[in-house]
């Protein structure tokens, strides 16, 4: 009778264990089909993080490093206008953040300046 009943309590575990790596799967396949979806715009997502990366770090070496102003040649028969900037000025409240420790350093700070005013 014991024996019995313990092949009886093993056959249910057995077939709970069966019915649920059924489950398991079938949910596991969902997923997988939400990721397959996905994938086109995960790929997009890090070829822009790829972009960002890469346009920070020209940022940071042309901080480093300032491009030299081309030499000019001036004709006094025509009139020349600068559209650039000369590197000499600084932006009032700007400052120079060189590297990222810094600038989430900074974002925290002003934003909780942003919600005391």
């Amino acid at each position: 009778m014991a024996a019995t009943l313990t092949d009886i309590v093993i056959i249910l575990l057995l077939a709970g264990s069966i019915g649920y790596g059924w489950y398991v799967s079938r949910k596991v396949q969902v997923l997988m089909a939400a990721l397959q979806q996905l994938e086109p715009l995960v790929e997009q997502f890090s070829s822009a993080v790829d972009k960002s990366e890469e346009s920070v770090h020209q940022l940071k070496l042309n901080l480093q490093d300032p491009p030299q102003p081309e030499p000019r040649v001036e004709d006094d028969d025509e009139p020349m206008f600068s559209t650039r900037r000369q590197s000499g000025h600084k932006i009032p409240g700007v400052q120079v953040v060189r590297n990222k420790q810094d600038l989430v350093r900074r974002f925290f700070e002003t934003s909780r300046s942003e919600k005391r005013a």
